[in-house]
This record gives structure tokens, C-alpha cells and sequence, in this order.
């Protein structure tokens, strides 16, 4: 029954397809359309028909828009709007009355069982593909659809239909393999309602597809379509005209200057010859200062001279020279390179060393010594003078086109200095590979960033001059536009400074101390008694002939040694006073070290037994220390009224002790008031007799002044015994 053909129109067939969802649903169209219609005109708007089909019954009667713009069209009167009376009458006067019949169980077989969905012309070319391609498949594996699908409606009790799971479950056990796109397609045409499909009109279809395609002739022996068939593929489109300028003109030629660029539109890459080639890792390997023997060498242990091929091309990697290296070479051209370069008896293994031998001519001449008349030109004016590729000739561009560049590379430089413009990082950022270029795109993106406005003309006069093969070349651009200052060389600098250094110090003014003999001596005599310095063996041993005279040079060098820190004004006056009487130019260094050696001994003590030798005392007194008459007087006032108290009484050594964690006998003027306050001395004296005390007893640690604690309770010691014993 469900074999049967029943020819109907397109639209009694979508009626049919509503027909089986009111029956299956108990759906009641006057509900839908009478709300539409509140003047009872039995006439309502196209949108308002379609809305009611395409809307809320959309899910349960599955009309695609093919379908309602049939019913549409057929139900249309003049005026453009739609006769829904007629069309709920032809949907619900038709349908059968079941309680009658009762062999009727289902109502299927009042439908068409090839109700298929109506699509549009696009999507039934795509699906008569689509069955076309799967009929093939059913034919070459012999396969019979029917049945699987018949076990499948057995289980879900359907007649003549599947779910789209039974469906897509059905095409994946048979190993007819469809792209989603396909299926949705094949749901789109053969749905039924919500959720089922007709089965029976797909395999139909599917059948009378092989059925055409056996008549015709359009299957070979094995079941599979001729692979010169004319008819496999119907196309609908006319053939294309011969272009025959296609490939032989640029379209950037046709359209003239660019504003958007594509890579159809530019140039094919010109393939250069093996001279070429050379030439420019020639020039690379000049520019960058390489060897080529260190990249190459490491694959050669035995020194042969021959590596493999893939080492060859990692040579030239490390070189420099790849796609994304600063020297380009496409992979053909590093082709003909090893090709040039291949060893004659082993074609997977290439001649490093007559390569490097090429690439080393740029810089001499192998065997010259057989040849001393030869000259030799390096580097060779043909590889100096090596064109860029990709780039024009500067000299054969139109005099109008250079002066625009020169007028657009003035106005981006004063742009760029007026505004304190960088535009290296801007560039920077699109260049990944780090290779000086960007393209044509990128280069004007830059430059609007930045604030630099130049007009389509100023824009092409730039790419003419600084293009190249690998795109905008940013690296002379950017020395053109951003001109550094000249530097001077390192070693000119470093020469200055050294001269600076060397140079003669001019002398400083002598201090009167430092030409006071005494104060001299006496520097020299604490420091002597301090460090416990013997002077006489520091200066002995540049007196080999034991003359007891040395140079000044060597006086000087003696005392430098002994490091009493004197200045060259104290040495001056040293030497002027303790130079010899017969030789100028030396120093008595046995009566200089005699009068130093004062400060432990006194001499001659064998012809003065009674004389008691006095140690010399050395004293920390400097002109911080000085203070005049008023200063004196004041501080002898201040130390009689501290005096008064013994220190036995006062007990202010502890005091001091506590603040001189370093035990140096020194502390800051702010302990040396709060030891004062502590013991109730400080209200004895006033402020300006304070800092005088402070004056008096400062010494010199670091950077700032401490006062001597241990010599100012000293003093305070003196003057009470003192006192003690001469009350008047």
C-alpha cells in the first residue's frame, strides 16, 4: 500500500501533512485564525496567516516556509489577503469520520506515503547531490534500505516512519557517513512531523536515483559511477570565459595604487640564479662580520669537508639565512644551492668546504702567494654594489616621486623630534621575527598610531623607496627619520681620562701648620707612638751603600710606605729642614730618625746619668680644639665649678661608660648632656660654657664630633687636687 502512487499538487499535499497533525493532535484551526479576525470578514493579512503556521504550530505540524508560501499563494485573493475560512474548511470538512469505519485505526492511509517537505532551489540541488551520492553507495554494496528501517517502525509502532534517532542510527550501521550539514538536510525534506520521518519516501527516492542512473548508463560494472562521466556532477552554471591575461598581469597593475593589500595582489617572487644567490650571502655573511667555517665545521668531525644535506640546511639556518632570517631565501633557492653544491659520488651529502671557499672569495684570494702580481679587489664592487631584492632603483624612480619622499622622510623627522615621538617600538611590535620588516599595512598602522598623518602619495613615495622583498624595510627608514647624534669613539674618551687621571695635580696652598716644623714633628711623633712605627727601617733599605743620606725620591717613597699620611706640603718642609748640607739633593735620613726616634729615648744619656727621660705624650689636639683667650677664660670657669665634686662623689665615669658601648673613651654630645643632667651638673654651667667644654675635649669619629669624656674627668681630677692641696 505504501508503494502506491498517488500523484497530488504540491499544496493538496502540504493540506495532507496538516490533515494527519489535527488528527494525530486534535488541533482546531478556527482557534487560531477567528482571534485574527474580530470584524468577522472571513479575511485576515498575509503576515498574520503565516505568523499563526510559521509560530505556535510550527512544532507540531512541521511546515517548512516553502510549503506556506504555497498555501499562501493558493488561498490569496485579489487584494493580497488571505481566505482562511476557505482554508479551515478544506483542512477540517475532509477529515474522515473514524467512529464509522472502524477498520481505520490510524488515519494513514487516507495520506500521500511520499509527503516530503517542499525546499528551496538551492537546497534541492544539494539534496539531489546528497541522494545521488548515497545511491551510489547503496548500489555498489548491493544494500536493501527497507528492511532496517522496518525493524525500527516495528519498535516505535509507526507506520511508514522513524524517529531522527532511529534515522541517524539507521545511516551509521550501514556506514553511510553524512556531514551534519547533510542531515539536517535530509531532516529538513523528510520530516513528518515533530519528530519522526518518512522513511518510505526517502527510500524511494534513493531507489529511483540507482534506478536512473542504471538506465542511463551512468554506472560501471561495479556498481560505481564512470570517472569520465559527463553527467556526474550537474552544474547549472555557465562555463567561464577565457582570461588569458590572467598570470601574466599583476591586478595591482589594473587598479593602480593600493589602500587595502592582499597577497593576490602583489608580485610573484622572482626565483634568483645560483650566482645571485651567492652574491647575497656574500654581502649577508660582509655586513653581519661572520665566518661561515663556524657554523659548518661542528658537522664535520672527521674534516672531510662533506656534510648530509639536513646539516647543510642547518648550517644555513644558524648562518642566518631562512624564511624568517634577515638574509630570505625560499626553500627553492636553498634547493639549487645544495643542488650546486652536492657531492658528485654521494648525492645525500654536500661540499661545505668549496661553499665556504665561494662565500670566503669575498674577502681574499685562495693560493695568492702563486700569484704576487695578482690585485685583488675586496669586497668585490659586485657584491657592494648588490641591488635589494624586491626593492626598485632609487636613481630610475621619476624625479617627482623622490622629491614627495624626501618631502614625506623631512616631515616625519620633524614630527617625530618637535613631539619626542619613538617609533622603533612601535614598529618593534609587528616585527616578530625580528628581521628590520614589516608590510605594507602594518607600516601605515604605525605611523597613524603615532600621530604621523601622510597623505596616499607621501605613503606610496616611502614604499618605493624603502620596500623590499620581505616588506617595509623599517631599519632604514627609521636612520633616515631618526638620526642619532654622532658619537665619538670609546677609546677617544677612554684616552681623555686617562690623561685626566695622569695628570699632574696642581699644588694646594700650604697650610701654617704644615710649614711649622714642630707641629710636623709632632704629628709625626704621635702617630709614631700610636702605631709603634720604627721610621729607621723603612728608610734603611734604600740606602745600600750605607751613606746615611737617600734621595728625595726615595725619602718620599720611605715615609709613603711608613704611612704617617703626611701631605707634600709636610714633606717639603721636611726635606727642607733635614736635607744635606753637602748633597742637596738627598735627605739625612739618620738625623730625621734620630729626632722621631725623641718620642721613646732621649740620647746621649751616658754623659747626663741624673736626667730623667720623659716619654713623649702624644696629644689628639687639631684646630677644632683651638680656642682663643675668651673661649679659655670661660672654660677655666666652667671646669673650677665642676670641679667642686669629686668624681668619688659624682660617680659620672659609669655614666659615660653605659653611653660608650665600643668602649673608645668618646661619646656623642647629646649623651655627654644627659650624663651632666643625670648628675646634676649641667645646672652649675651655662649653654655657652657647654659648648665649650665640648669644644675643648671634641675629637674627631667619622663623619661627626664626639667629645673625650676620659680627658674631660681627667682635667676634673687635676683641678680638684688641686684645689685640695692649694685652697689660695
Amino acid at each position: 500500500m505504501h508503494c502506491r502512487e498517488i500523484k497530488l499538487g504540491d499544496v493538496w499535499r502540504t493540506c495532507n501533512k496538516i490533515r494527519a497533525a489535527i488528527f494525530r493532535v486534535g488541533l482546531n484551526l478556527w482557534e487560531y485564525y477567528l482571534p485574527l479576525d474580530p470584524g468577522k470578514n472571513c479575511l485576515i493579512s498575509e503576515s498574520k496567516f503565516c505568523s499563526v503556521l510559521s509560530g505556535p504550530l510550527k512544532g507540531v505540524i512541521g511546515l517548512s516556509e516553502q510549503e506556506i508560501a504555497e498555501l499562501a499563494d493558493y488561498f490569496r485573493v485579489q487584494d493580497g489577503r488571505i481566505l482562511y475560512t476557505q482554508f479551515c474548511e478544506v483542512i477540517h470538512d475532509s477529515v474522515p469520520d473514524f467512529k464509522k469505519n472502524e477498520p481505520l485505526v490510524t488515519g494513514l492511509e487516507w495520506e500521500d506515503p511520499l509527503q516530503v517537505n517542499r525546499l528551496g532551489i538551492h537546497e534541492e540541488r544539494r539534496l539531489n547531490l546528497l541522494i545521488a551520492k548515497i545511491a551510489v553507495n547503496v548500489n555498489l554494496r548491493k544494500l536493501i534500505l527497507k528492511p532496517y528501517f522496518q525493524d525500527y517502525e516495528l519498535v516505535a509502532k509507526n507506520v511508514g516512519t522513524v524517529t531522527i534517532a532511529h534515522f541517524a542510527r539507521i545511516l551509521a550501521y550501514l556506514g553511510i557517513m553524512v556531514s551534519p550539514d547533510d542531515f539536517n538536510l535530509l531532516v529538513k525534506k523528510y520530516i513528518k512531523d515533530s519528530y519522526t520521518l518518512n522513511y518510505v519516501a526517502f527510500v524511494a527516492a534513493v531507489d529511483a536515483a540507482v534506478q536512473y542512473m542504471d538506465q542511463h548508463g551512468m554506472l560501471d560494472l561495479g556498481g560505481d559511477l564512470l570517472s569520465q562521466f559527463p553527467g556526474k556532477i550537474i552544474d547549472a552554471e555557465l562555463p567561464k570565459l577565457p582570461r588569458p591575461e590572467i598570470g601574466k598581469i599583476l591586478a595591482s597593475s589594473i587598479f593602480g595604487k593600493q589602500t587595502i593589500f592582499h597577497p593576490a595582489l602583489e608580485a610573484p617572487r622572482q626565483a634568483q640564479d645560483v650566482m645571485g644567490i651567492v652574491r647575497s650571502i656574500q654581502k649577508h655573511v660582509l655586513q653581519n662580520r661572520l665566518r661561515v667555517n663556524e657554523f659548518f665545521k661542528d658537522f664535520d668531525p672527521l674534516h672531510s669537508g662533506k656534510i648530509t644535506t639536513s646539516q647543510f640546511h642547518r648550517g644555513l639556518d644558524a648562518l642566518g639565512i631562512s624564511g624568517i632570517q634577515r638574509l630570505f631565501l625560499s626553500l627553492p633557492e636553498i634547493q639549487v644551492l645544495i643542488i650546486q653544491y652536492r657531492d658528485p659520488s654521494d648525492p645525500d651529502r654536500v661540499c661545505w668546504k668549496t661553499f665556504e671557499d665561494d662565500i670566503d672569495h669575498l674577502f681574499t684570494t685562495k693560493e695568492l702567494e702563486k700569484s704576487p702580481c695578482l690585485e685583488v679587489d675586496t669586497p668585490p664592487h659586485e657584491v657592494t654594489e648588490l641591488p635589494r631584492k624586491g626593492g626598485k632603483e632609487w636613481q630610475s624612480i621619476n624625479c617627482a616621486s623622490r622629491d614627495l619622499c624626501e618631502e614625506a622622510v623631512i616631515k616625519v623627522k620633524q614630527k617625530t623630534m618637535k613631539r619626542g615621538i619613538l617609533l622603533k617600538p612601535s614598529f618593534r611590535d609587528y616585527d616578530i621575527h625580528n628581521n628590520g620588516h614589516v608590510s605594507r599595512s602594518q607600516m601605515r598602522q604605525c605611523l597613524s598610531v603615532s600621530g604621523i598623518l601622510l597623505s596616499d602619495e607621501e605613503l606610496y613615495a616611502l614604499e618605493e623607496r624603502f620596500n623590499d622583498d620581505l616588506g617595509f624595510n623599517y631599519f632604514w627608514f627609521l636612520r633616515e627619520v631618526e638620526p642619532k647624534p654622532e658619537e665619538r669613539a670609546l677609546y677617544v674618551g677612554f684616552l681623555s681620562d686617562m690623561k685626566r687621571i695622569n695628570a699632574p695635580k696642581p699644588p694646594k696652598s700650604a697650610d701654617r701648620r704644615e710649614k711649622d716644623i714642630v707641629m710636623v714633628l709632632a704629628k709625626i711623633k704621635g702617630k709614631v707612638v700610636r702605631e709603634r712605627i720604627r721610621v729607621m727601617e723603612f728608610l734603611r733599605d734604600f740606602d745600600k751603600c750605607n751613606e746615611e743620606v737617600i734621595s728625595r725620591e726615595n725619602f718620599k717613597r720611605g715615609l709613603s710606605t711608613c704611612g704617617l699620611d703626611l701631605t707634600e706640603a709636610e714633606m717639603e718642609t721636611l726635606m727642607e729642614v733635614f736635607a744635606s748640607p753637602k748633597r742637596c739633593n738627598c735627605i739625612d735620613y739618620k738625623r730625621f730618625s734620630n729626632v722621631v726616634e725623641e718620642a721613646f729615648t732621649q740620647g746621649c744619656l751616658e754623659r747626663a746619668p741624673l736626667i730623667i727621660p720623659i716619654q713623649h705624650v702624644p696629644t689628639s689636639d687639631c684646630e677644632r680644639n683651638f680656642l682663643n683667650f675668651e673661649e679659655r677664660k670661660m672654660l677655666a670657669v666652667a671646669l673650677e665649678k665642676l670641679a667642686k665634686k669629686p668624681e668619688l662623689q659624682m660617680n659620672i665615669m659609669s655614666i659615660f661608660q653605659d653611653y660608650d658601648k665600643t668602649h673608645c673613651g668618646t661619646v656623642s654630645q647629646e649623651h655627654f648632656l644627659k650624663a651632666l643632667t643625670l648628675r646634676g651638673m649641667l645646672a652649675l654651667i651655662s649653654r655657652t660654657e657647654f659648648d665649650v667644654i665640648c669644644k675643648c675635649f671634641s675629637f674627631a669619629r667619622g663623619l661627626r664630633d664626639e667629645v673625650d669624656y676620659r680627658g674631660f674627668i681627667k682635667a676634673l681630677d687635676i683641678l680638684y687636687a688641686t684645689n685640695k692641696y692649694l685652697p689660695f
